[in-house]
């Protein structure tokens, strides 16, 4: 008899919401779902794709989490095998992923073909390889490729040879159930039928099973579009036939609340008809519904402390919805330029170019009636004060004052501006770099 446990989409190092809490519940799902392998003695864990968050943000905390799960299969003799996922993978210059290195120092095995002339699928030799025997089970594993996902699928098929119970391993989604990108039709994976035995899938963030095709889903909430999903870790069996559980583990609770906003007496009274103990330590998303009269006169740090105060979640998510009753089309054309006339300007507040809206009016009417460039030309140099058209003005002579070049010094004020906000820019993401906290790696949640 084989035992496995299938996950897929841990997504370690996810600090959701910028939260600490939140990366250490990534952590803790991916050790819940080893350690549960362990106890229920399973001859291999498969990890289907994206065991990372990000592929080039692999910081010192969250290796370390990494390691000592995947340390605690290593000490218990039980084979980790990986496939990279779109999150994991190497960019197309790059040769070596952070699933490469973890590989590469005993924590698992990395299969994946290779494309030295052509597609290459060789035996796993302890470094790289596309399959791996494991008594008398074969695994099959293919990374994620993106666009080239479906003719790769088709060349796979060609060179798997079915050895005792096999299965291909991959990070790939079906279509029509998740609208997402990296995912082909089930009849690409349906033509393995013959050849494998069951096809551990991982990308889609919700389980799902068809036929021989298994997904289990990510083990944690990555957004809240998902918070609905079942999801967890595949408990397979197989005996001649294939027998499976999809084990749910404990995950944070997401709460999707929306409410009609008149006034704070109203708010509070909409929250304490909440069940607290629903809420508490949760992920609320709160939708607000408001007049735009009414939300301007909000201040949402307060709402926020109400909130903390009467349902203490961990983290609070407030998203507006303004509702100004029906819209009227303006039909005053008056009316429509000076509302236009005030846009721009506000567009241009933060802009060292004075008041030129009218300006900006009258070349959008250029282009409106045609593609002139002499008049545009010639309206650009009246704006730039070159022209020499104007006699009314008085002449300055050279030999009295040096006549100022406008256009270089308005390009100056133009360059300035520009390099202004890249500084400050700079300047903030220094104060805000934090200093990764990689103690807390070994978790004190069991």
């Amino acid at each position: 008899m084989v035992k496995f446990l299938h996950v897929a989409d841990v997504h370690l190092g996810f600090k959701q919401y910028g939260s600490e809490a939140r990366l250490l519940d990534f952590a803790q799902a991916f050790k819940n779902a080893i350690k549960f392998g362990i106890n229920e003695e399973v001859d291999f864990i498969i990890i289907a794709g994206d065991l990372f968050h990000k592929k080039s943000d692999v910081d010192p905390l969250t290796l370390t989490q990494a390691t000592k799960v995947l340390e605690m299969a290593k000490k218990a003799e039980i084979p980790v095998i990986a496939v990279e996922g779109n999150h994991d993978s190497t960019y197309f210059k790059d040769q070596y992923s952070w699933i490469d290195y973890l590989a590469i120092n005993g924590y698992l095995i990395n299969l994946k073909p290779s494309f030295e002339d052509g597609m290459v699928v060789e035996k796993w030799d302890g470094q790289s390889g596309a399959y791996v025997d494991i008594g008398d089970t074969r695994i099959y594993g293919m990374k994620y490729y993106g666009s080239l996902t479906e003719k790769i699928l088709d060349e796979y098929t060609r060179k798997i040879k079915k050895k005792g119970f096999t299965i291909f391993v991959a990070h790939v989604g079906i279509e029509g159930y998740m609208n997402i990108y990296g995912c082909v039709s089930s009849a690409k994976l349906h033509r393995f039928k013959n050849k494998v035995d069951y096809i551990a899938l991982g990308h889609i963030h919700k389980s799902f099973v068809e036929d021989f095709i298994f997904n289990p889903g990510s083990l944690e909430t990555c957004d809240i579009s998902e918070y609905s999903f079942k999801r967890g870790a595949f408990l397979v069996k197989y005996d001649g036939e294939i027998k499976y559980k999809l084990i749910e583990f404990p995950r944070r609770k997401f709460v999707v609340l929306e409410h009609d906003f008149e006034n704070y007496d109203n708010f509070r009274e909409f929250l304490n008809k909440q069940n607290k103990k629903d809420v508490e330590n949760s992920v609320l998303h709160l939708k607000l519904n408001a007049k735009g009269s009414v939300k301007k006169a909000v201040d949402d740090v307060k709402l926020q402390r109400t909130i903390q105060e009467l349902l203490n979640p961990l983290i609070v998510r407030l998203n507006w919805n303004v509702v100004d009753g029906i819209f009227e089309p303006i039909l005053d054309l008056s009316v429509k330029k000076s509302l236009e006339n005030q846009v721009i300007e506000q567009l241009l507040e933060s802009y060292p170019y004075g008041k030129i809206a009218d300006e900006v009016l009258r070349l959008k009417s250029i282009f409106s009636s045609s593609y002139d460039i002499k008049r545009v030309d010639g309206f650009v140099e009246s704006i730039l004060n070159l022209n020499q058209g104007d006699q009314t003005q008085d002449k300055v002579s050279k030999e009295e004052k040096p006549k100022k070049d406008v256009k270089f010094e308005l390009e100056a004020k133009l360059d300035e501006a520009k390099l202004r906000p890249k500084v400050e820019l700079k300047k903030q993401s220094e104060e805000s770099e934090e200093e990764w906290e990689w103690w807390k790696a070994d978790d004190r949640r069991g």
